[in-house]
């Protein structure tokens, strides 16, 4: 054999492993959370699902995750190990910013909002950030550690602690210490009060116009008038309760691990109905129009009468609430698939593979599903025939929209402009 075939042969197989090695080293990256992929609009079509948008939040793909989603009337926010939140326009996706809160990997939990303000307890501390800029407002070095997500309303703001104790903080007075550079000396002339219970408060507080309800790992549900804390009524269950509170109107929602689902008069306390399970109650109890929706993780997904308990259906398959639209709900499974049901009757439509979006918003807003990647990929999708959102809770917190004036036909020589596009792909 000539040299120059050798030579040839030999530079063949070169090229022949490196390209076998690119496609290793590509193969290895789609697969790891880095280079997880967006299903195509072809492919979501089959679901009757549409992508809205898509974004990337901020963090450090070598060492950090995203833990936490949580969305308001404007944005939706995503928070990571290292305690970084980013901000997207909900409706949009615009990527509006993102802010780093203390040192990073501290327990966190998600963050909520009042008109202005975004609020987070991670560690030891509780940050007020500015929902337009994400610029600090201030910080607080809190008595305890928190135990759950802080609840705000314009003039206060419900920590609950391990050590079971709710503290309620005056946000204005909390402001002029910061001017004032008087935090965390002079902390505790913005506690308007303070609630002891007989162990750690795991699930975040509930407002309505008079009370602040809160319930305890003591098995009990406590209401307490907003002003002076007087208690209006306690409930008593047999077991913990670990499982966020939900509400209506009229009720709350109570799931123990005593594995009963109680529900309250909002004002007294006094027991509208109860059913029983045959497993500890441990997710978070979904209230929307007047269906309520109770999941567990290996009994499956039930939807109930918010008037009466009685059952309406049950998918086996169900393992968390999602997201709802007039005509179908979304859950995931036990494995992390995105399953389409039928509202109706809890038949599986579909179930669209979305497994390496491990993070799904538990969304009582509105009828979009929000999912994200622990390495920061975020996605927003709808049903296809349901262009604008369907709003479900709170209704007087959205912006006013201008009128749209009617369309008038483009004379010759007009030149028409192209519309927006619907879904921006950043």
């Amino acid at each position: 054999m000539s040299v120059w075939k050798k030579l040839a042969i030999s530079c063949l197989v070169l090229i022949m492993t490196v390209s076998v090695n690119d496609c290793l080293l590509a193969q290895r990256f789609n697969d790891s959370s880095v280079g997880i992929s967006l299903l195509s609009k072809r492919e979501l079509v089959q679901y009757d699902l549409d992508r809205v948008w898509w974004g990337q939040a901020t963090v450090d793909p070598q060492r950090d995750k995203i833990v936490h989603l949580s969305l308001d009337e404007i944005n939706l926010y995503a928070l990571s190990t290292a305690g970084i939140i980013t901000a997207f326009n909900n409706e949009t996706g615009k990527k509006l910013w993102a802010t780093q809160l203390g040192r990073g990997n501290n327990i966190s939990y998600p963050p909520v909002s009042n008109s202005k303000y975004v609020f987070i307890t991670v560690g030891m501390k509780l940050y007020s950030i500015n929902r337009l800029n994400g610029e600090i407002d201030w910080e607080l070095q809190l008595p305890g550690s928190a135990s759950t997500s802080p609840t705000a309303d314009e003039d206060s703001i419900y920590v609950g602690t391990l050590n079971g104790r709710v503290y309620a903080w005056d946000l204005k007075r909390l402001k002029e210490l910061s001017n004032e550079s008087k935090l965390p000396a002079w902390r505790e002339s913005a506690i308007r009060w303070t609630y002891q219970t007989g162990d750690k408060v795991t699930t975040p507080p509930v407002v309505t116009n008079r009370t602040l309800l809160f319930a305890s790992q003591d098995g009990s549900l406590y209401s307490v008038t907003l002003n002076d804390r007087q208690l209006t009524f306690q409930f008593e269950t047999d077991a913990p309760i670990s499982a966020s509170l939900a509400e209506n109107e009229k009720s709350v929602f109570l799931a123990s691990e005593d594995q009963n689902l109680y529900c309250l008069n909002i004002l007294n306390g006094i027991v509208r109905w109860r059913i029983r399970t045959s497993f500890p109650l441990l997710k978070p109890v979904t209230v929307l129009d007047d269906e309520v929706y109770l999941s567990s993780r290996k009994k499956g997904i039930f939807q109930l009468s918010a008037t009466t308990g009685q059952e309406q259906w049950w998918q086996p398959l169900g393992s968390s609430f999602v997201s709802l639209s007039p005509t179908r709900l979304y859950a995931t499974d036990e494995i992390g698939n995105l399953l389409v049901l039928s509202r109706t009757d809890g038949a599986v439509l579909s179930a669209v593979p979305l497994r390496k979006f491990q993070i799904k918003l538990m969304n009582e807003r509105t009828d979009r599903i929000f999912c994200a990647s622990e390495s920061g990929l975020v996605m927003c999708l709808r049903q296809s025939d349901l262009p604008f959102p369907i709003r479900f809770k709170h209704q007087d917190r959205y912006p006013i929209l201008p009128e749209i004036a009617p369309e008038v036909s483009s004379t010759a020589g007009d030149s028409a402009a192209a519309p927006a596009d619907a879904n921006p792909e950043q």
